[in-house]
């Protein structure tokens, strides 16, 4: 991935904040940089942090098993993925084009364009009038593309990228993002109806991992192809987890939204990377079937024609749509989320200051907390950290409110999220999500 620095797993739970909440109080009454405490023991030593809970407990259980030989040994730590750091720069598909046919141009005089241009179809949009086709050479292509009166524009097709990591944690203590922004004030267990759909596009939902059983509604596959899908890297499977996953239940974590349904669809690879035109694709597959609210926990930082017309078509349809502002640190905007209409997402922390990897500036609306428990691939439970962590909380909370009030239209939704948020000293426009005083103020 271009622009990507990796982390050591093992570093990145401390170094994006993943101190629990009794160290870093104790740390912050001696002036301590909490995010240091849980490197070492040496290092919390030294910097005078209170012991972390997932210490306590094995201390605890260490006592214990010198009483009970047969008690049970800690759950272990997983291994996780370092956080995606966001490229500034674009890259594009090879030898591709995204081509947009003015309106009620017959597919048969389309045809014998792309043809005499030498492009072959790979993939129509009918919704968008966009073909995507792949040409010998790009700059030819394009050229005689641009020239006809048949076509609005012809433009090279983006790579966009997930922005996430999933490194090691695994109790509901752990969720501090869960209090901060609110959460635990309106949240509801979810009995068996689950009306609002989160289409979640991503990697794919790992749907046999026990905290989403029965919470994926169904699941869709363009970059393969096929109605079923799994996640081949763990992303999309983290994302789904932050917004509905199985609450008193007796494992792992709790998903914001109980009455949430998730609707996977893969348009990213497992190597977390895919094309604009098979996201914007899903985009259009994802308003057409009827999800109330789509997460964009990706992006890239060019964004082109295609991708908007299928945020503005979804948008149309009345879909709450919600994107990741990108981990590149800077205040370079990326895109989806930077579309009009678009509810874009920074990440905080727990002093409500955006963390250092998130990307930050009056573009962006909203900042959530950027470090969640989430299922991890194949079972187990990490802390999912970066502003596609972010995201979901904002998609959840915007579950929430249409189960409230079905009628809310998306603009009444983002424009409750948006005005009532807490504002914090800097980063982005309005504040960090407040979830009662947004699901109030919706009414």
């Amino acid at each position: 991935m271009s622009g990507r620095h990796l982390i050591p797993a093992a570093l990145v739970a401390t170094a994006l904040g993943a101190t629990q909440a009794t160290g870093a109080s104790a740390s912050a009454r001696v002036g301590v940089d909490v995010s240091l405490c849980g490197v070492s023991p040496s290092v919390d030593a030294l910097l005078g942090c209170a012991r972390q809970p997932q210490q306590q407990q094995q201390a605890h259980q260490s006592s214990s098993s010198q009483r009970t030989p047969a008690a049970a040994a800690a759950p272990q730590l997983l291994p996780g993925l370092p956080l995606a750091y966001s490229g500034t720069h674009p890259r594009y598909v090879p030898n591709t084009l995204v081509v947009r046919f003015r309106s009620g141009v017959p597919a048969a005089q389309q045809a014998r364009l792309l043809h005499r241009v030498g492009a072959t179809q790979r993939t129509h949009i009918p919704q968008l009038h966009v073909d995507v086709v792949s040409v010998a050479s790009v700059a030819r292509a394009q050229a005689k593309l641009d020239a006809s009166p048949l076509v609005l524009h012809a433009t090279r097709d983006e790579v966009l990228h997930v922005f996430g990591s999933v490194p090691d944690d695994t109790f509901f203590s752990y969720e501090w993002g869960f209090r901060q922004a609110g959460f635990s004030t309106i949240w509801r267990p979810s009995g068996a109806a689950r009306p609002v759909t989160v289409a979640i596009l991503d990697t794919g939902v790992d749907a046999t991992q026990p905290d989403l059983a029965g919470v994926v509604r169904s699941q869709i596959d363009l970059v393969n192809g096929g109605s079923s899908t799994g996640d081949d890297n763990g992303h999309g499977t983290a994302v789904a987890g932050v917004v509905a996953a199985l609450a008193n239940n007796g494992i792992g974590g709790a998903g914001v939204c109980g009455a949430c349904s998730i609707l996977s669809i893969k348009v990213m690879g497992s190597n977390g990377n895919g094309d604009l035109a098979t996201v914007a694709a899903g985009i259009v597959r994802a308003a057409d079937m009827h999800a109330r609210v789509i997460d964009l926990s990706l992006g890239g930082p060019q964004g082109l024609d295609a991708l908007q017309q299928a945020v503005t078509y979804a948008l149309g349809k009345g879909s709450i749509v919600v994107a990741a502002a990108g981990n590149s640190g800077l205040a370079t905007p990326f895109f989806p989320a930077n579309y009009p209409g678009v509810i874009s997402v920074a990440g905080s922390n727990q002093s409500d200051r955006l963390y250092s990897w998130s990307e930050h500036g009056p573009w962006i609306a909203v900042s959530a907390p950027g470090c969640n428990v989430a299922p991890l691939l194949h079972g187990g439970y990490g802390q999912f950290c970066g502003t596609s962590s972010a995201t979901p909380l904002v998609a959840g909370l915007a579950g929430i409110m249409v189960a409230a009030h079905p009628s809310a239209t998306n603009v009444r939704v983002a424009s409750a999220i948006e005005r009532t948020a807490k504002r914090i000293r800097a980063g982005v426009r309005f504040g960090r999500i407040s979830a009662p005083s947004a699901l109030a103020a919706v009414r």
